[in-house]
């Protein structure tokens, strides 16, 4: 059985999220009906998962040994 690390799962779901909220933030016309501090919103919560995910994905885990 493969062992996935937790935190690398959460990462990539991270990573996920923060490609979809910035892409969201381009991508999409509808985006033009809500008001400027909504969509500045979306960019910074993508952001927050990207640096999330990186800093989840980078992190030494527990029980490797450095």
């Amino acid at each position: 059985m493969v062992f996935v690390n937790p935190q690398r799962l959460v990462a990539v779901v991270l990573i996920l999220a923060a490609f979809l909220a910035l892409a969201a933030s381009r991508a999409f016309p509808f985006l033009d009906d809500i008001p400027g501090v909504i969509e500045t919103a979306i960019v910074l919560l993508g952001v927050v998962c990207a640096l999330a995910g990186a800093y989840l994905w980078l992190r030494k885990s527990p029980d490797s040994k450095a």
